[in-house]
């Protein structure tokens, strides 16, 4: 009923998934950012996600060992969790819930300006189009870098916003021995973590190991290396740690600015209005406390709501709507 009265546009500069990209080069393909969603026995609020993208089959169990994963996953503090994979990749969660949905890729926005009760958009190649309201779910520090008018106090909390970068490289081989994980951390200045992306999705890829820098490195080097170069010390160090390693036949590296949250906006409000008439938001993981696909569902509902109540849109119920 409501899309009768509604209609949206995504805007995305990338390919679909954002952080939750999947990497196709060739006919070799590999989750580069996300590696797996985690959901805790405790949350209910994302149960219903669960239980659909279950159903649809974006997502099943992980198959296969963890070796020396982080202490919060062993019930100690946080509690009990279960970990899901994307068979297709991580970024078809984001395609199943963008079905339906007009998205333009490779459109950054340059500027957004008030024209009468309206808002027009204007990418960096001078193309625009008109909207009825504007929402923001990319890291908060890229909104200041878009031509729009932000209070002064918004625009300082907006600046207090970090997160931290991360390298990555993906690695293809013709062969490997067989090894007995599919994950593993590693306490190592350099790398944080491997997966073989193809036993994780149990698909039929040549090996393909994806491999995640420290936190820490990954500061350090941030416009010190390019990501090529830190695409190579990065398979020096993991030949360290994997001398069964074989040389690899392809090599794609890289370099995520914006990973997980560091310091998130002042209170973590869940979201930000920028303007109250015509509507500009800004939501995401940049408003909350971790960065996970829960907290975002949950920023996500809360700028559905607001988008409701501006456009005086009825609430209804699940048992409401099936009757529609």
């Amino acid at each position: 009923w409501y899309q009768r009265r509604v209609r949206e546009a995504v805007v995305s500069t990338q390919s679909t998934g954002g952080r939750g990209a999947t990497k196709r080069d060739g006919e070799h393909s590999c989750d580069i950012g996300t590696q797996y969603l985690t959901h805790w026995k405790r949350d209910a609020f994302f149960k219903p996600y669960l239980r659909e993208l279950k159903s649809t089959h974006v997502i099943r169990e992980l198959q296969g060992e963890i070796v020396n994963p982080p202490t919060k996953y062993n019930g100690e503090g946080e509690g009990e969790c279960t970990h899901y994979i994307a068979p297709k990749g991580m970024n078809s969660l984001s395609k199943y819930f963008l079905s339906g949905s007009n998205v333009f890729y490779r459109n950054k926005v340059a500027s957004v300006k008030k024209k009468e009760n309206k808002l027009e958009v204007t990418n960096t190649e001078g193309r625009s189009a008109v909207f009825d309201c504007v929402v923001f779910t990319i890291p908060a520090p890229q909104l200041l870098e878009i031509d729009m008018d932000i209070d002064v106090q918004t625009r300082e909390n907006i600046s207090k916003v970090q997160f931290t970068p991360r390298f990555s490289l993906m690695l293809v081989f013709e062969e490997t021995a067989e090894f007995d994980w599919v994950m593993k951390y590693h306490d190592d200045d350099i790398v944080r973590f491997t997966v073989w992306d193809n036993r994780k999705r149990m698909q039929g890829l040549d090996p393909t190991l994806l491999v995640h820098a420290s936190a820490p490195w990954s500061v350090s080097k941030t416009d010190v290396l390019t990501k090529e170069e830190a695409g190579k010390e990065m398979l020096a160090r993991v030949r360290d740690l994997i001398p069964e390693l074989p040389a690899p036949i392809k090599m794609v590296p890289h370099f995520w600015r914006y990973g997980q949250i560091y310091k998130p906006y002042p209170g973590t409000p869940s979201y930000t209005t920028i303007s109250n008439k015509p509507l500009i938001m800004a939501g995401g993981d940049s408003f909350m406390r971790t960065s996970n696909l829960s907290v975002c569902a949950q920023s996500a509902e809360v700028l559905a709501d607001k988008i409701k109540e501006y456009f005086n849109i009825p609430k209804f119920s699940v048992s409401e709507i099936e009757k529609i």
